[in-house]
């Protein structure tokens, strides 16, 4: 299955819906009426995994978007777009020098210090506006791997946020029902299976994994990385792009 998928779907919104519903894939193991039969435990679980995995690649791909505005209005706005502006500009010579660029290569010319302050709605969408330009520009991953490396990191972030609140319920969820099957188990046979006591540990370690390192900081991380990245391909672009006419098709919300 994986090889009919490409990198970025597989880095950035399979694996976090690999990791979300692992627990899934722990607590099928439970249900096989001989937990000795190695091979066919790990079949199942490894199936049930798999299945859950491809529906969540989807919800969490949906839900990762759905929240990145609100992301980003915390933050001030977009990474990228926050490179490109004055007043935010923690290198004022190279923000002049990826001023230049970028009007070179888009051949919009981008808003002066004082034209920002005065109206910076408007300065906003001259940045998104190049910085649309840069992320089609930039699609071929041989000639700028790092900037490709760096939108997966950030994808698979963002998406496992998006899925954090269904992922930490559902570990929640099969400790309530491992609990249970322990309880009758016990009563019946007088010793906690293996199997029960692994996927107990499995999921502690999960969900505190969720709840203190999976969090907005840490999304932040990799959109800051993915954007540096993004407008230092200006250094490239700039060698080998002729100038091109360039006009924003439409507003966009990705770093």
């Amino acid at each position: 299955m994986l090889g009919l998928l490409d990198v970025y779907t597989v880095r950035a919104r399979l694996l976090p819906a690999l990791i979300a519903s692992l627990p899934l894939g722990l607590a099928a193991f439970l249900w096989i009426p001989n937990f000795m039969t190695t091979m066919k435990a790990l079949g199942i679980g490894t199936v049930v995994w798999l299945l859950a995995a491809t529906v969540m690649a989807q919800v969490g791909r949906d839900s990762g978007k759905r929240r990145e505005p609100s992301l980003f209005a915390q933050w001030g706005g977009s990474p990228t777009t926050r490179l490109l502006r004055h007043r935010e500009a923690r290198n004022k010579p190279l923000l002049e020098r990826r001023h230049a660029q970028l009007s070179a290569l888009t051949a919009l010319r981008l808003p002066s210090k004082e034209e920002e302050a005065q109206d910076p709605g408007k300065a906003d969408e001259i940045y998104e506006t190049c910085i649309v330009f840069l992320r089609e520009r930039t699609r071929d991953r041989k000639t700028f791997p790092l900037v490709f490396d760096e939108n997966c990191n950030y994808g698979f972030r963002r998406n496992l946020w998006g899925l954090k609140l269904f992922a930490v319920t559902l570990a929640f969820v099969v400790l309530w029902v491992v609990a249970g099957y322990i309880t009758i188990f016990v009563q019946g046979n007088g010793t906690i299976p293996t199997a029960a006591i692994v996927v107990i540990l499995g999921n502690i370690f999960f969900l505190g994994s969720w709840i203190f390192y999976v969090t907005k900081a840490w999304v932040r991380l990799a959109a800051e990385s993915y954007a540096d990245r993004l407008i230092g391909a200006c250094e490239v672009l700039s060698g080998v792009a002729a100038p091109v006419a360039f006009r924003n098709p439409g507003s966009s919300h990705n770093p």
